[in-house]
């Protein structure tokens, strides 16, 4: 019986280290998230042109307000407020992937947790019909699908 001997070469050695993963710039996070707002923008005014299509008026009112805060939800509110809430997003993106240990989990967490936070604007929304608060919802997954893996795919994965 032979016995074999594994001995490390300094070659071998190196192959099984890791380096640390880069940081990703603040150009890269910022450019991927205007890329994602552009695309979550357009697939929520789609959505709501599509609801508008099949002949359902979108009309939504203050979360726990009265029937008088009723107003419609025109063309083009889906793609701004999409826009509005990603500056905020894209700050957070950027904030998290400078400071967190592991940026691309703590992204998903965050903006998971932000989702459902935002899921009780629809859902609260006094005197709006069900096929509004439906459609409102659906806008708020789809941008969310969208938005979420894309950036944290982005972002630095540990550090």
């Amino acid at each position: 019986m032979t016995a074999v001997v594994h001995t490390a070469t300094p070659s071998s050695a190196r192959s099984t280290m890791t380096t640390p993963t880069p940081v990703r710039s603040v150009r890269s996070v910022v450019r991927v998230n205007l890329l994602v707002t552009i695309a979550a923008a357009a697939a929520t005014e789609a959505l709501t042109a599509g609801v508008r299509a099949a002949g359902v008026h979108l009309a939504v009112g203050d979360p726990g307000g009265t029937a008088a805060s009723v107003v419609p939800v025109k063309a083009g509110a889906g793609a701004i407020t999409v826009a509005i809430v990603m500056l905020i997003g894209t700050a957070l993106a950027v904030l998290i992937n400078r400071y967190a240990s592991r940026p691309a989990r703590t992204y998903r967490i965050v903006a998971s947790a932000l989702v459902v936070v935002s899921l009780a604007a629809p859902l609260t929304a006094a005197a709006t019909s069900a096929g509004t608060k439906l459609t409102l919802i659906a806008a708020h997954l789809i941008a969310a699908a969208i938005v979420v893996p894309s950036v944290s795919r982005r972002l630095t994965a540990a550090r």
